[in-house]
């Protein structure tokens, strides 16, 4: 009789292979991640487009584009200019979005602050208005200290109005005149509080004036940042990705979306929508003082897109 010879892997053999395919996943891992990055960097570009058409639609229909806010109370800078409505350029546009039920769901007869049901409409999630990179994506923030005017939470879990992940570019230095956004005379931005920009007065050149910038908030669980209800507009003066963003180094207990500016979850820099509706990446390493040029739309500079 004659022996019949076994083959087979041996322990040290089968721990080679187990390290080679674990070493090739590794290398794969980053190729695989990259390759979903740029899937969503593709996603939020296409948002901020349509959210750029949607806004030249409402210029079409209203001779203007929507006001970054509509917000002035009594007591406010500058003084007397009639009750506090609390209304952002994201709630006036949602019909040009396809969200004309969301739209229909707020009372524009009385200010937002005594309207339950206006509070209630805040809380839809709009995904036009989300970065698919931002862990936030889906998430609420406690900007009525989780209740509404009429006392109940807003949301069954406590928190209120929808994050937002697009702002209106208000200006090149402060947004916020005392707590609440300047009034367009007093902005050198587009979207400032209460008139709305006309194409005519982007003199700067709309090819060459930024409308929108990308926003995050404070990180995941936090519930803190902006919302596309009111107070969705930022200023420039600190750069893409500065120091007041987290993204910049501000520790996510200290985030302030109110001093907050350009930033996103995307390698390197963030989304801008110009006024004549095209879409630039532009990296956190631009010249501030070329973004400032950027953000006025009379300012007079010779500041071309990067």
């Amino acid at each position: 009789m004659s022996a019949r010879k076994m083959s087979g892997f041996t322990l040290v053999e089968l721990l080679v292979v187990i390290a080679i395919i674990g070493i090739l996943i590794s290398l794969l891992m980053p190729a695989v991640q990259a390759a979903r990055e740029a899937a969503r960097r593709t996603q939020c570009a296409n948002h901020f487009k349509q959210v750029a058409l949607a806004l030249h639609n409402y210029h079409g229909s209203h001779k203007k584009f929507a006001p970054g806010s509509f917000t002035w109370r009594p007591n406010d800078c500058p003084p007397n200019e009639g009750d506090f409505y609390g209304w952002g350029w994201a709630t006036f546009v949602l019909p040009f979005i396809e969200m004309t039920p969301v739209y229909d769901r707020f009372d524009f007869t009385e200010p937002s602050y005594r309207s339950p049901i206006c509070y209630r409409a805040a809380g839809a999630m709009i995904e036009t208005y989300l970065c698919p990179s931002d862990p936030q994506n889906g998430e609420y923030y406690n900007m009525t200290e989780f209740t509404g005017p009429d006392g109940t939470p807003n949301r069954a879990d406590g928190t209120d109005f929808a994050i937002v992940n697009i702002a209106g570019v208000t200006d090149s230095t402060s947004w916020k005149c005392s707590v609440f956004p300047k009034h367009f005379r007093d902005a050198d931005g587009m979207m400032a509080d209460r008139e709305g920009c006309r194409v005519r007065d982007v003199l700067d050149g709309t090819s060459n004036t930024l409308m929108l910038s990308e926003c995050a908030g404070a990180g995941s669980g936090t519930n803190n940042g902006k919302n596309w209800y009111i107070f969705a507009q930022l200023d420039t003066y600190n750069g893409i990705n500065g120091a007041l963003t987290v993204q910049g180094g501000c520790p996510p207990e200290t985030f302030n979306f109110r001093v907050s500016g350009p930033s996103s979850l995307h390698p390197g820099g963030c989304h801008f929508a110009l006024a004549d509706g095209s879409v630039r990446f532009f990296a956190e390493t631009i010249d501030r003082v070329l973004l400032a040029g950027l953000t006025t739309r009379g300012g007079g500079e010779v500041a071309g897109v990067p």
